[in-house]
C-alpha cells in the first residue's frame, strides 16, 4: 500500500476514568495520525479552563483528618530514617522521655546545629516544601490554583507557609520531635536556631519556585508531547518536594491538583473561579522576607548562612522589624568550627508607590552570639579508642572538644532594594548590613564589626 495515496488514521475511544488511573490503553485524546512520511504527527494542545472536578459537593473547610494522617506518616518516615541511620538516636530511645526532652531543649544555643551547609540550606527547606504541599492537598478552598498574581494563589501559599512553620516546630521541639525521640541535641554537636528559621522560609522558596516551573516549564513540555513517560518524568523530577508529598498523600507521584494526570491531560486546567479581589493596596500590612543566602564577613573570616525578617506596618513609610539570622564559619581552620547568631529589632523606612522599586533603610538593635568549637585530634583518637563497645562515642565528645562562646549587645544599620514582581511577591535584589557587636573576641578573632550581603524573597501581605 502506498502511504502517500492512503494515509493511515487510527482512532481509539477511551472511557472516562479517574485521574491518574493506570488503566489506559491509548494516548490522551485517542487519535494518532501517520503522515505521508510514516511519522507520527500530534495535534496541538490548547489549554481549556474547567471547573475543579473535586469542588462540587465538598466543603471548603480544611480536611484536618487526612492532613493529620499524612503529616504523621511523614513524621514517621523521617523518624524511621533517623533511627535507622543514627546510632546515637537508637541509643537514646532508652532515656527518660520526660527528663531527656527538657535537657535537649535546654541545650539550644547559637545558630548552627552541627549539620552540614547543604543539609541545613537545602535538605531542611525541602522538608518545608513537602509539608507545605501536604497542606495544599487538603485545602479545598485554594488548592486548584496555579502560579500567578491572583489573590487565591497567594492566599493558598501563605496558608501553606504557616503550616510549614508549625510542622517544622513540631519536628524540632514538639512532643514527637528530635528533642523527644532520640534527643540528639543533648550530646552532639549543638542545637541552634538554623532549622527554625530556614526550614519554613526555604520551604516557601521551594514551593514558589516549583509552582513557577510547573506552569512555565512542565506544562510547556506536556503541551508539546503526549508521551506519558516524558510527562511523568518532567512532573516528578522538576518539582521533587511535590512528588514526595504526592506519595505521602497516597497519590500518583506525578499528580497535579489543577489538571488531569499524564495519561489524560489534553489541555484541561481545573482552576477554581476566583473570588472578587479586594482593592489592591500599595502599602502592605506585613512583610515576611526569606533571606537566603547571606554572606557575612568579620574582617577576613567569611560566614555563610541565612535568616528571616518580619516587618509590621506602622504607617505608609515606616515599619517595625524583627530579624533573626545566622551563619556558619565552617571548618575555617583545621579542627575548628563555629557560628554566629543575631537577633535584632528596630524601625525601617521603606518606599511603597506605583514604581516597582522599593528602597529601604533600617536600624535594629538586639544581641549577637558567637560560638566556636575545637576538636583535639590526638585526644580524640585516644578517647574513641577507649570507648567500650556498648557505649555511644558521642557521649564522650566533650572529653576531646573545647567550646567557646561570647554574647553581647549588637546594633545593625542596613539598606537595600526590592523589586515588585507581583502584588504579593518582591525580590530582594540586594541588602547590605553593617553590624556593630559588643560580643567580644573569641580565641583572638575580633567580631566587633561585620558586613553582611544578602538576597531573598519578600512576601507582602495586605496588598491583595
Amino acid at each position: 500500500m502506498n502511504a502517500e495515496r492512503y494515509p493511515l488514521e487510527a482512532r481509539f475511544d477511551i472511557p472516562d476514568l479517574p485521574l491518574d488511573s493506570s488503566l489506559h490503553l491509548s494516548p490522551p485524546d485517542g487519535i494518532l495520525s501517520l503522515g505521508s512520511e510514516g511519522t507520527a504527527s500530534e495535534p496541538p494542545i490548547t489549554p481549556v479552563l474547567k471547573a475543579p472536578v473535586r469542588e462540587e459537593g465538598l466543603s471548603k473547610n480544611v480536611q484536618w483528618r487526612p492532613l493529620a494522617r499524612q503529616s504523621l506518616f511523614y513524621l514517621g518516615v523521617m523518624h524511621a530514617f533517623r533511627i535507622g541511620t543514627e546510632p546515637s538516636t537508637r541509643k537514646a530511645l532508652g532515656n527518660s522521655v520526660f527528663g531527656g526532652y527538657f535537657e535537649a531543649l535546654g541545650a539550644m544555643h547559637g545558630w548552627s546545629d552541627g549539620d552540614g551547609y547543604y543539609e541545613n540550606y537545602l535538605g531542611h527547606p525541602f522538608q518545608g516544601g513537602v509539608s507545605g504541599y501536604l497542606w495544599i492537598h487538603n485545602d479545598p478552598r485554594y488548592r486548584n490554583v496555579e502560579f500567578g498574581t491572583s489573590r487565591d494563589y497567594w492566599m493558598s501559599r501563605l496558608r501553606a507557609y504557616a503550616y510549614s512553620w508549625a510542622f517544622s516546630e513540631q519536628f524540632e521541639i514538639g512532643l514527637l520531635s528530635e528533642a523527644s525521640i532520640g534527643q540528639i541535641q543533648r550530646y552532639c554537636c549543638g542545637y541552634g536556631f538554623v532549622d527554625h528559621v530556614i526550614t519554613p522560609n526555604g520551604g516557601l522558596l521551594w514551593m514558589l519556585g516549583g509552582d513557577a516551573v510547573d506552569k512555565y516549564v512542565i506544562r510547556g513540555i506536556e503541551d508539546r508531547t503526549r508521551n506519558v513517560h516524558i510527562r511523568a518524568v518532567a512532573r516528578m523530577a522538576l518539582d521533587p518536594p511535590l512528588t514526595f508529598a504526592n506519595l505521602l498523600a497516597g497519590q500518583a507521584p506525578w499528580h497535579r491538583e489543577n489538571r488531569p494526570g499524564v495519561y489524560m491531560y489534553d489541555g484541561e486546567l481545573f482552576l477554581r473561579q476566583e473570588e472578587p479581589a479586594p482593592e489592591i493596596r500599595l502599602v502592605p500590612k506585613l512583610e515576611v522576607t526569606a533571606q537566603v543566602p547571606t554572606i557575612t564577613h568579620f574582617r577576613d573570616l567569611p560566614c555563610k548562612g541565612g535568616g528571616g525578617v518580619g516587618a509590621l506596618r506602622m504607617n505608609d513609610s515606616w515599619q517595625w522589624t524583627v530579624e533573626v539570622g545566622g551563619c556558619t564559619f565552617g571548618d575555617y581552620e583545621p579542627n575548628w568550627s563555629g557560628d554566629s547568631l543575631t537577633f535584632t529589632t528596630g524601625p525601617q523606612w521603606i518606599l511603597h508607590n506605583a514604581s516597582r522599586w522599593s528602597p529601604h533603610f533600617a536600624t535594629r538593635f538586639g544581641g549577637h552570639k558567637v560560638t566556636q568549637e575545637y576538636v583535639d585530634p590526638i585526644l580524640e583518637k585516644k578517647v574513641l579508642a577507649s570507648v567500650p563497645p556498648d557505649k555511644d562515642p558521642n557521649d564522650y565528645r566533650y572529653d576531646y572538644t573545647k567550646h567557646y562562646e561570647s554574647t553581647g549587645f549588637a546594633l545593625s544599620v542596613s539598606g537595600g532594594l526590592d523589586v515588585r514582581m507581583t502584588p504579593a511577591l518582591a525580590l530582594r535584589v540586594a541588602n547590605v548590613d553593617y553590624l556593630r557587636s559588643w560580643a567580644g573576641p573569641v580565641n583572638g578573632y575580633d567580631f566587633s564589626q561585620g558586613f553582611r550581603v544578602s538576597t531573598g524573597l519578600v512576601l507582602r501581605i495586605g496588598t491583595w
